[in-house]
């Protein structure tokens, strides 16, 4: 018989979690108090009978990938939001390291590790291209299973990050409409978002949606299924907080304190995907840790923004200090890049008090021409004394990763050999950074014009891998040399 859809459970996350410092747990028990009123809200919500959402994230179809803290953040946000207005979502996780039915997965000491891989044949337009193409997340056998064993939701979201990455959401959702027949299938994610009509062409779903989908989704899933749930009052605000229930293990706290960037970067889409620049409140990103260390014992915490530290003196700094008065133990990493620029000698000095552990800085290239040409976030400049501010408070060379864009149309490889010398001198690590060419950025028309592909017609030859906008002398070759010559990890 069939049962409900438990890809996840409280309880799993809570047996499993990691035991926490004693003086940590300690401060928690009075640090946290009541829970949120909209928590309160939500809780009441779900006492009650609701129509059930299946939320997945798809495999990832690449040459490459590596689980550096990745959560389907998209999914949960929305998760919260959708239980809100009604809703009962539940995950599908394609991604799953903690899947029981695979291997347990090893993990280096800040939780992060490999996604479990299986090697497949290579589509059709990338079959000359001398890498091994692989399938990362679980066999597509247990996910049929675990859909075949599920009572059929009301609808079904599926998320798509990379434009190359479309085969895992195609293949997802020819596996759901096998699995639930008459369900209606919703897309959304970067992919959607950047290469709207290709999704429509494309990925068999019902409805695609394109930007946040906060503000869209109520609309779509009543008009696909008819259904407007009781719920409490809508709200048109960006969701931040992550539904982590949700999740089959909580190893890590993936947080939100800003949606979208105020830069606007020749080479980025955040602007395209999250348009504007929303902040939250300090004391509320503070009690969101606080509620998950205590429920779930994480102490590694991850900061998915994009411009984490704009503002810094008046959100990140207040925040960090808080969470160094009220949760000394922490870890703190921040896997997109900061930027230099705001990380002046008191941003450092919180930082360091707070418990950042790893520090990645969007450095891309130390060509000031570069930089005023695209956006102008940084300067060299900016990047020195960023360095120095951060080497000043006690963190190591091997702590600040600097990421460097290599293969962008122009850029030669005599510009790459002095952006890693630069960096190394400055005493900072650095992180090379294929480029990707991305649709409706400031610089795909020139990505478009510098490729020896036709980026517009087939999105696996954004393919980051495949160096698809690189000048001649920026090859594999090189960029093997380079690593070995700088040691770049």
């Amino acid at each position: 018989m069939a049962q409900a859809f438990q890809p996840a459970s409280l309880s799993i996350a809570r047996t499993d979690r990691p035991a926490s410092p004693p003086h940590v747990s300690e401060r928690l028990a009075t640090a946290t108090g009541a829970l949120d009123q909209r928590l309160l809200a939500d809780l009441e919500l779900r006492d009650m009978k609701r129509p059930e959402i299946l939320l997945v994230n798809p495999w990832i179809y690449d040459f490459a990938a590596y689980d550096l803290w990745a959560r389907p953040m998209g999914l949960l946000v929305l998760a919260t939001r959708l239980r809100r207005e009604g809703w009962e979502p539940k995950l599908l996780d394609c991604m799953d390291r903690d899947h029981p039915a695979m291997a347990t997965p090893k993990l280096r000491p800040h939780a992060h590790g490999r996604f479990h891989r299986t090697p497949v044949p290579k589509p059709e337009p990338l079959k000359e291209i001398p890498r091994q193409y692989s399938r990362y997340g679980v066999d597509p056998e247990i996910i049929e299973r675990d859909l075949l064993c599920a009572l059929a939701p009301k609808a079904v979201l599926v998320t798509g990050l990379m434009t190359y990455w479309y085969p895992g959401v195609t293949e997802a959702i020819r596996m759901i409409r096998k699995a639930f027949p008459g369900v209606p299938v919703i897309l959304g994610g970067v992919y959607a978002s950047l290469m709207p009509d290709h999704a429509r062409r494309f990925s068999g779903a019902d409805e695609v949606v394109v930007g946040p989908a906060e503000s869209l989704i109520t609309g779509a899933l009543s008009r696909l299924t008819g259904i407007t749930p009781a719920s409490t009052a809508p709200s048109l605000a960006p969701e931040f907080a992550p539904a982590l229930d949700l999740l089959r293990r909580v190893r890590f706290l993936p947080v939100l304190t800003s949606r979208g960037c105020p830069y606007d970067c020749a080479y980025c889409a955040s602007g395209l995907v999250s348009p504007g620049f929303v902040r939250r409140d300090p004391e509320e990103v503070v009690r969101e840790v606080l509620s998950s260390h205590l429920r779930y014992g994480v102490v590694d915490i991850v900061f998915y923004d994009d411009a984490l530290l704009v503002n810094a003196e008046r959100y990140a700094v207040p925040m960090l200090e808080a969470l160094a008065a009220r949760l000394p133990g922490l870890r703190l990493h921040s896997p997109n890049g900061l930027h230099a620029s705001a990380i002046t000698p008191a941003v450092a000095f919180a930082m360091k008090r707070a418990g950042f552990e790893n520090i990645r800085i969007g450095f891309e290239t130390a060509s000031d021409d570069f930089h005023s040409r695209t956006g102008g976030k940084t300067s060299m400049d900016s990047f020195l004394r960023a360095v120095r501010n951060l080497r000043a408070v006690g963190f190591s060379r091997e702590q600040i990763g600097a990421y460097l864009l290599v293969g962008m149309p122009g850029h030669s490889a005599a510009q790459v050999e002095d952006d890693l010398d630069r960096v190394l001198t400055a005493g900072a690590h650095p992180r090379l950074a294929e480029y990707s060419p991305i649709p409706g950025t400031r610089m795909w028309p020139q990505a478009v014009r510098a490729s020896r592909y036709p980026l517009e017609a087939e999105p696996l030859f954004h393919n980051c891998t495949l160096l698809p906008a690189a000048e001649s002398d920026v090859d594999w070759q090189f960029l093997r040399r380079a690593r070995r010559r700088w040691g770049q990890a």
